[in-house]
């Protein structure tokens, strides 16, 4: 006899649309290269996703992990590499990734919601706004004082936020966990 789908003693919870999006930006990520931080995007328009991205090197380059970033490679031994100098950074952020590849395929984005697994960057947000993105969610904040230190910046930095409808952390960065994908990622593969 096959039991009622009522009666679960463990009912099988179905994700809102903003974490059901965070998922598939979670699960974006899990191709990303770089030997820093990796980050996911995911881009949707009226409840549909219509593209997404990680953060990598360009097509035809070398992965970080192959070498193909010297800020990868040298973060270790520069300390000005370390957590800044995203602007020689070779890679393409993963919200960047998102808008050209939809850009690719002719998906419009005027109008999208964009949820990443980190708050934007500075130089993101510019191109989410040129590109008509209107929603920005994210699960990992940070501190624009302690990235930028300048108060010119900051203040520029708040502006660029205020011109999205919403800008809001999603989930709870806690369920970030190493495990969250383990048992549906294999061998790491270009």
């Amino acid at each position: 006899m096959i039991a009622d789908a009522t009666e679960s003693p463990d009912p099988v919870r179905r994700p809102d649309k903003d974490h059901y999006f965070l998922l598939i930006a979670l699960a974006a990520r899990t191709r990303a290269d770089c030997l820093g931080r990796r980050v996911g995007a995911v881009i949707t328009r009226e409840g549909r996703v219509l593209s997404t991205g990680y953060n990598g090197t360009p097509f035809g380059m070398p992965n970080c992990s192959e070498g193909g970033c010297h800020r990868c490679s040298q973060r270790t031994a520069d300390p000005l590499l370390r957590g800044g100098a995203y602007d020689v950074c070779i890679c393409v952020h993963a919200e960047q990734n998102a808008i050209l590849t939809a850009a690719r395929f002719g998906q419009q984005v005027l109008g999208a919601s964009l949820t990443s697994t980190m708050q934007p960057c500075f130089g993101c947000l510019k191109e989410m706004l040129q590109a008509g993105i209107n929603e920005v969610h994210f699960l990992h904040p940070w501190d624009p004082m302690e990235a930028y230190g300048d108060p010119a910046l900051i203040a520029q930095y708040a502006a660029l936020r205020a011109r999205f409808t919403s800008f809001v952390q999603v989930g709870d960065p806690a369920t970030d966990t190493p495990q969250l994908f383990r048992d549906f990622v294999g061998p790491r593969q270009s």
